[in-house]
């Protein structure tokens, strides 16, 4: 990339108002959490083995153990009155919930909190302010719940229960059962990865199976002793704990090293595992593309997840560009915002002729009066922005998405997919966002790790598949930080690293790009062009992976 493109990218990053970071907690990303049981602790363990005790109670007997996207430890305290106890990144506790018999904890992706009570034999669920209702009954024996990525709940039975012994059953979003597994002896832990594989921990063989997701099963690892607890780092690897060992173990699933076993750490009670996920937002998302007419105006696809609605800027720019050095800036941006069923649910021309414009933060409001925006707040679902030119005009343009409230509510941005005309030069499609950072009516802080996990993506060829004429046939993308260093690159995802297959958001064509990146808080630039100076309509993409 040219001097003048790397200039450009910098200067996307600023012009959409991003700050800096405030500081985060001394917590660990990858860092794993054991319920300690009569230890009456959590331990944190750390991928090379060292241990140190996380939280401490010695009226209270921790088993299971959860994170939130937050960072925040939730504890299934089996004494004192069956409590959960939510643990914040720095050590500070509180009851969550009391007067249960909490056997196992689980998030789904809404922030919703699961919990498999023994005193009812039902599971409840929790909503992040902590409302209670019940969301299965005849719950007898249950051990163990996971989610996969399509909140699918899944959950190990080792007597008898809902569906007989020795099970493993499914319950959709909307608390549909059916059977997912059956014929094991005493299933115990039980976690899914993206890919929808689930992993189930027999407790008195040995044995670690693996079940498609469509429930063929096979071992995947034998041996253990009494394998009890099972968790998934984001990188690739099983963590099993072993009970009757004293011991976890990690198990790679992908890459030179798949299936093979290793000792993390010894002489330790084992009780539930967790791992500490990347805890930060992806925020303020934006793209620069060269906005045409028909198929090849801006489109920006976006997603807000959770339990609550959620403020959002939308802004489409055109004219401001030029004091960029952006060449042939659309004049005059319109903005249209559709919902999942594709209805229009707002649309901008001039910013200032909008009811609201007066509520817009200050400093967030277009810097020209042509520019467009829309003060919206919208609860969880897939939107669509379309930015275009007045009168079908072109040029280069940017559409953005701002959130206002990241860390003041339980709902999230977690990607956006913009799809426009790709050049060369000055003309690639160039996507900014900021990871961790907050702004405007914002409070709080990122909290936890502060680290994010994304994937970006080009797509080109799946496009003409879905009928788009001028797809971009060879799309690459690059990943550069905020002083323009590039720090991940792809041309082909088919010779990416095996961890973007791993993510669950792979490209459909191999000839795609793709990757993968953990991001420490600040602003970075994902820059979509095709390989060779070959041009065409092209999709960058930067998703927030959610597990």
């Amino acid at each position: 990339m040219n001097n003048t493109m790397t200039k450009l990218s910098l200067a996307l990053a600023a012009l959409v108002g991003l700050t800096s970071a405030s500081s985060v907690a001394e917590a660990a990303f990858g860092d794993i959490y054991d319920g300690a049981l009569s230890q009456n602790s959590v331990y944190r363990i750390t991928p090379s083995g060292s241990s140190s005790v996380f939280y401490a109670d010695s009226s209270r007997l921790i088993d299971s153990v959860a994170f939130d996207r937050r960072g925040n430890l939730f504890c299934a305290d089996k004494a004192n009155a069956g409590a959960i106890v939510e643990v914040t990144p720095s050590g500070t506790a509180t009851v969550f919930a009391s007067g249960l018999s909490p056997q196992a904890l689980a998030f789904d992706s809404s922030g919703n909190l699961f919990v498999i009570d023994g005193a009812t034999n039902s599971i409840l669920k929790f909503t992040p302010a902590g409302a209670k209702t019940t969301f299965a009954s005849g719950i007898t024996s249950g051990r163990g719940l996971a989610f996969d990525s399509s909140d699918n709940l899944f959950v190990t039975l080792s007597n008898s229960g809902a569906a007989g012994a020795g099970t493993v059953v499914k319950y959709t979003a909307s608390g549909t059962m059916t059977t997912f597994a059956t014929g094991l002896s005493t299933p115990w832990g039980v976690v899914v990865d993206n890919l929808g594989n689930v992993y189930v921990a027999e407790l008195p063989t040995g044995n670690v199976y693996k079940f498609t997701p469509s429930g063929v099963k096979t071992t995947l690892q034998s041996g253990f002793g009494s394998p009890y607890s099972l968790a998934l780092d984001r990188v690739g690897d099983l963590i099993v704990g072993e009970f009757g060992n004293h011991q976890i173990t990690k198990v790679p699933l992908i890459g030179p090293s798949a299936g093979t076993k290793s000792i993390v750490i010894s002489n330790i009670i084992v009780g539930g595992l967790a791992i500490e996920p990347p805890s930060s937002a992806v925020v303020n998302l934006s793209t620069r593309a060269l906005v045409q007419t028909g198929d090849q105006v801006a489109i920006a696809g976006f997603a807000v997840r959770g339990t609550t609605n959620k403020m959002l800027l939308l802004r489409g720019l055109g004219p401001s560009l030029t004091r960029y050095g952006v060449p042939n800036a659309l004049q005059d941006p319109y903005l249209e915002l559709h919902n999942s069923a594709g209805a229009v649910i707002a649309a901008n021309d001039n910013w200032q002729s909008a009811s609201n414009s007066g509520s817009i933060p200050s400093g967030y409001t277009p810097p020209d009066p042509r520019e467009s925006a829309i003060w919206i707040s919208l609860p969880p679902g897939n939107y669509t922005a379309i930015l275009s030119g007045k009168n079908a005009t072109s040029g280069s343009g940017l559409v953005e998405v701002y959130d206002f409230d990241t860390y003041s509510t339980p709902a999230e941005l977690v990607n956006v997919s913009t799809r426009g005309y790709v050049g060369t030069g000055n003309f690639v499609m160039i996507g900014g966002f900021a990871c961790g950072i907050t702004n405007g009516s914002s409070t709080g802080s990122p909290g936890g790790n502060g680290i994010v996990e994304v994937v970006v993506r080009g797509l080109g060829p799946t496009l003409a598949q879905a009928g788009v004429a001028g797809a971009l046939a060879n799309p690459v993308v690059q990943l550069k930080n905020a002083q323009g260093t590039t720090i991940a690159f792809n041309d082909d995802s088919k010779n990416a690293p095996p961890i973007l297959q791993y993510t669950g958001f792979a490209p459909p064509n191999g000839a795609e790009a793709g990757l993968v990146a953990f991001l420490t808080p600040g602003t970075y630039t994902a820059i979509l062009s095709g390989a060779n100076n070959t041009t065409g309509v092209g999709l960058v993409e930067v998703y927030k992976v959610v597990r």
